[in-house]
Parts: C-alpha cells; sequence; structure tokens
C-alpha cells in the first residue's frame, strides 16, 4: 500500500506509549522522495483518525502551523501540535526551518516525504493487524471525502464536473504486469502532487486522485 499524497502501506504495528519510545532514525530511510518505514510503531501511529488526517493535510496543502492544520481540520491547536509531534517522532513529519524570531511554537510542519512506504512481513500477525487497521480507515477517509464531493457536485461549474472521473476496470493481469502498471501511473501522477508542483496554472485547484489496485477476491 502507498501513501503519497495519499502514504504507502505495506506495514507493521505494535502499540506503545510515546514517551518508551525512541526517535526512529535506524527503521527510517529514504528511497527518492519517499520514505521507506520498517517499524511496526511508525504504522501504528497513522492508525488514528486525527494523525492521518494530518498527514494527509501536509502532503496536499504543504508546510502548515498546527494553528492551520487545527482550522482545515476542525480541531484545536494543542490536539494538533501533539499529534504531529508523534508523527515527527517516527519520521512522517518534520518541522520546517524558521529563521525568524518569532514564536517557536508556531514554525510550520511539512510531511518527511512527498511519500512513504512501510514495509514488514506480512505473514506476522501483528503486521496484518496493523494493515488491515491502517488500510480500513484509509478507506474510511476516502468514502467519506467522496461523499462530501457528491454532495457538492452541483454547485461546481460545468468544466470540473466533466472533468471528474469516478473510473473502475477489471483487467487481466499477472503480478508483474500490475507492479509495472502502477509505477507507471505513479511517475505519471507525481509531476501534479500539490504540495511539491512548481508555478502551477493559475486556475489549478486541488484535486484528489485515489488509486487501490488489488486482486479481485473473486479472481481465483
Amino acid at each position: 500500500m502507498t501513501l503519497a499524497q495519499s502514504p504507502e502501506w505495506r506495514g507493521t504495528m505494535r502499540n506503545m506509549s510515546l514517551a518508551s519510545v525512541p526517535r526512529l532514525r535506524s527503521t527510517v530511510h529514504h528511497r527518492g522522495d519517499r520514505v521507506v518505514v520498517n517499524d511496526p510503531r511508525a504504522l501504528s501511529t497513522l492508525a488514528h483518525p486525527l494523525r492521518l488526517r494530518l498527514l494527509r493535510h501536509l502532503l496536499n496543502r504543504g508546510p502548515s502551523t498546527a494553528k492551520q492544520c487545527a482550522d482545515a481540520l476542525g480541531t484545536t491547536g494543542a490536539n494538533c501540535s501533539y499529534h504531529l509531534r508523534h508523527l515527527a517522532r517516527y519520521g512522517l513529519a518534520e518541522r520546517v526551518e524558521w529563521p525568524g524570531e518569532g514564536d517557536r511554537r508556531e514554525r510550520p510542519w511539512r510531511a518527511a516525504a512527498t511519500g512513504f512506504e512501510f514495509v514488514g512481513d506480512p505473514a506476522d500477525p501483528v503486521t496484518a493487524t496493523a494493515r488491515s487497521a491502517l488500510a480500513s480507515l484509509e478507506l474510511d477517509e476516502s468514502v467519506l471525502l467522496l461523499r462530501r464531493y457528491l454532495d457538492q457536485e452541483v454547485d461546481l461549474v460545468k468544466r470540473w464536473r466533466d472533468a471528474a472521473a469516478l473510473n473502475t476496470y477489471g483487467l487481466s493481469l499477472t503480478a508483474e504486469e500490475l507492479t509495472q502498471l502502477v509505477d507507471k501511473l505513479d511517475r505519471e501522477i507525481r509531476p501534479y502532487l500539490a504540495a511539491t508542483r512548481r508555478k502551477p496554472p493559475s486556475d489549478a485547484r486541488l484535486v484528489h486522485v485515489g488509486l487501490q489496485a488489488i486482486l479481485h477476491p473473486d479472481g481465483g
């Protein structure tokens, strides 16, 4: 699974209190513009509705203060600050360098990369539980987003209604072909990531694109 403006899941999970967890440097490393995470506790960190929404917000909107996150997500700055620090402990978010002399508590936060890949042993029951919990949460968030769009679609100008797509496909592929297809689509999409696209057209707006590509449960 992948969270790249919306992380990559291949993860594991184990519950542990924040105070008992050392800062994870050896378990997080960069691969291009993605961060690869192989510690199960990092996945546990994201299996929380507000933390997932915070990371999505940073991926979609770019650097934001805790207050800006709170205003966007309908919660408090203190609550966002706590959960942003939790994300930072696992290398998922980080503070932006702030050269000024203002309140350092209001330094913006940003996602640590434009995508995250969580790797782990899928045969491990802890990993399987974590993957299921996080995937279910991500699916719930995606459905909620789509329902919000459908509620507002009638008010959109025609060009945005016409541009929208809700397509599904039944494909005949090998596992290797599916991997290649997903990688190809990822390469096509990445130049348009909102947080990193330089000088987008003046009429560009934030667009949600989701990609689910799985072996059909009835596919044999």
